[in-house]
């Protein structure tokens, strides 16, 4: 597999801020400090203890070449497994209103894994209402998505692999190392290469709504088992600027880089929603090959509906991390300018 440089000289190449450089020699660095964690400490366990993949790259649905060394090796970023929950009265300071992060809900059961964890973690192999689930987020394309973690009928686990394709994390399951593109739910490279994740429905929100919405709601706790300041966003200003750390295959202008999209697969067709667009009030009506969609901010959630009735699930990206990949198949919906 082709290993191109670490991350750190790519920031120095492109010139990005010192506070960037710093939170990235952070995140490469401080994996090495973190507390002893096993299944009886508050923090969860561990998934593995990094080292090099074993991954069959001899199978793979994508160009080796394309595959990127994000800098971090394999579990370089460490996956959260099993972690501790705490109630909204209890959660850090370091949660506030202004927090996003991705709600979760099985039945009666809802949790909260907030952005200023998960940016330092990007996965928790998690159990919610009795459902084996695989929470994610990438930073770099803002990709907040939940997976069903049955793979060929066993549950598996999901670490991070320090693997990039496209700007965007590939994880990789604990069995086969195989390297799953996390935006496409898929495996693309590795003995399950073509074998595809179930989307569960998520919910991005604020923790302000949260608190409104599910006074009930378990929140990921800071508590992890690992030293990590999470009140530090290591990424400096990258959600603001239209900067990419990373190249992509396909550059599509339509929409700013990293304008944040609600995307959800209905009729052979990816459909992404401009988030800013759904505005209380505004339906979005969306035809998808003779049948229709209607998408609608709904208590600061985003709910979109087939005409059956059936509320379909759906995950959050950046544009860029969409487009790159639909360029055939993808159907979008914005606000037609005055």
């Amino acid at each position: 597999m082709t290993i191109l440089r670490p991350v750190i000289v790519i920031v120095l190449l492109l010139g990005i801020g010192a506070a960037v450089l710093y939170g990235l020699w952070h995140v490469m660095n401080s994996s090495g400090a973190a507390r002893t964690a096993s299944s009886s400490t508050p923090g969860g366990r561990r998934l593995g203890a990094g080292g090099a993949l074993t991954t069959n790259t001899a199978k793979h649905s994508i160009p080796l070449e394309a595959v990127l060394d994000g800098g971090p090796g394999k579990d370089g970023i460490p996956t959260l497994v099993d972690p501790t929950f705490t109630s909204i009265e209890d959660v850090d300071s370091d949660i506030t209103d202004t927090v996003d992060g991705i709600l979760v809900t099985v039945g009666d059961v809802a949790k909260f894994y907030p952005y200023n964890i998960m940016v330092w973690h990007e996965i928790v192999n998690d159990t919610v209402g009795g459902k084996s689930l695989i929470v994610t987020f990438c930073p770099l394309c803002g990709s907040a998505i939940v997976y069903e973690a049955e793979v060929n009928g066993k549950t598996e686990l999901f670490g991070v692999s320090g693997k990039l394709y496209n700007s965007n994390l590939l994880m990789y399951d604990k069995t086969t190392e195989s390297l799953w593109s996390q935006v496409q739910g898929e495996a693309v490279v590795g003995d399950l290469t073509g074998v595809s994740l179930t989307l569960y429905p998520s919910q991005v929100i604020s923790f302000k709504t949260l608190r409104e919405k599910y006074p009930q709601a378990h929140v990921l706790s800071t508590d992890t088992g690992y030293r990590r300041d999470y009140s530090f966003y290591p990424y400096g200003n990258y959600d603001t600027s239209s900067d990419l750390y990373f190249p992509i295959a396909i550059t599509d202008t339509r929409l700013p880089t990293k304008e944040i999209m609600h995307v959800v697969n209905y009729n052979n067709h990816s459909i992404a929603f401009k988030v800013k667009d759904l505005k209380p009030g505004v339906v979005a009506n969306v035809d998808v090959s003779g049948k229709k969609l209607i998408g609608k901010l709904e208590g600061g959630e985003i709910i979109i509906t087939a005409e059956s009735g059936e509320k379909l699930p759906g995950y959050t990206t950046m544009w860029f991390a969409w487009a790159v990949h639909h360029q055939q198949d993808g159907i979008v919906w914005t606000v037609a300018p005055e």
